[in-house]
């Protein structure tokens, strides 16, 4: 019986993390992670808030984050829009989402 079970979810990797918390993480700066959910190679926060400090050279203080999980679709949506422009077959509709999709993100 655990045989079958293990053969039937041998593809399926899945993670969940309730609170993670990051002080001067090397990559993610300072912040926390509410509710980290890795399906695969995709990953979603319910709550995700990092801040990376200046240190007085060349880096500056950035925001990042993750709110309901919606962080890769946008990011899809907005490399998607941008490939519509570049050909030009983008709406008016889709240049305002561009334009708000560039200012969350960039």
């Amino acid at each position: 019986m655990l045989k079958k079970i293990n053969w039937k979810f041998r593809k399926t990797h899945i993670t969940l993390t309730p609170l993670i918390v990051f002080v001067n993480d090397t990559w993610d700066g300072w912040g926390f992670d509410f509710l980290n959910i890795k399906y695969n190679l995709s990953d979603g926060s319910f709550l995700k808030i990092t801040w990376i400090l200046p240190n007085g050279a060349e880096r500056k203080l950035t925001f990042s984050g993750d709110f309901l999980f919606l962080r890769n679709p946008l990011i899809s949506e907005l490399l998607d829009i941008e490939d519509s422009i570049l050909w030009g077959t983008a709406s008016k509709w889709q240049t305002i989402k561009h334009w708000i999709l560039t200012f969350i993100f960039k």
